[in-house]
């Protein structure tokens, strides 16, 4: 039964809205998730949805989440994939190419699932556990898209971004997202442009004592030429 939530947020008003079941004790703190400031061996789970995508240290993130983690204890998690967005990159890319002679950073960068395992790996998680969703959201054009990107507060944060885009980029950007991926609906005749969001699930685990471990190398009664058998065997 959880009876402590410990709630941390970077954004105050965000954070003064968080609110828990009247039996369970919560407690707020407003930090940056970068700087994760819990005890060492001092929760029993550490979630996170769809923010990691905002930090800039991932490996010393995911550090900091293992070392404030009991033994045995998990972190799960939700972040964006390096799909996600993929339309309208393309898109930006292709009309900066062709109005401005060169390619900006319009979108910020996003990890590939293999990457997040490979980073959790090193922190020191086991038993890994990946999945990957694709969501897809359609849109009347890019533009109702970028202004429901910035009403997220998911506006680009890199620091090499290109601080603005001409109209005759975002006017040929638009044109060709809607050449590419858009579509028309045949009954009403709408027109409308996909936009892909992948998101990355996965849940982690400190290592401790009472987990499964692998047996030792050599310890095996079973060939691999023998696996056949075995599984006809069980059925």
């Amino acid at each position: 039964m959880v009876k402590k939530v410990v709630a941390c947020e970077m954004s105050s008003s965000l954070l003064a809205a968080a609110q828990c079941l009247e039996d369970v004790s919560l407690q707020k703190i407003n930090f940056d998730e970068e700087e994760l400031q819990l005890e060492d061996s001092s929760v029993d789970l550490v979630t996170s949805s769809l923010s990691l995508h905002w930090v800039n240290d991932l490996p010393g993130c995911f550090g900091r989440v293992l070392a404030c983690l009991r033994p045995d204890s998990a972190f799960v998690g939700a972040m964006l994939g390096g799909d996600t967005l993929y339309q309208l990159r393309c898109a930006l890319q292709l009309a900066s190419l062709e109005r401005d002679g060169g390619i900006g950073v319009h979108v910020s960068p996003f990890v590939k699932p293999q990457d997040v395992v490979g980073l959790l790996t090193r922190a020191g998680f086991t038993m890994l556990t990946i999945d990957v969703d694709a969501i897809t959201v359609g849109y009347p054009s890019m533009f109702e898209l970028m202004w429901d990107l910035q009403g997220m507060a998911e506006n680009n944060a890199a620091v090499n971004r290109t601080l603005r885009l001409n109209r005759d980029t975002m006017l040929a950007a638009a044109a060709i997202y809607q050449e590419m991926y858009g579509s028309v609906d045949e009954q009403s005749g709408e027109v409308s442009v996909p936009a892909t969001f992948e998101v990355l699930h996965f849940i982690a685990w400190k290592p401790g004592a009472s987990q499964p471990r692998p047996l030792e190398r050599g310890s095996g009664t079973v060939s691999f030429k023998d696996l056949g058998s075995v599984i006809g065997g069980a059925n």
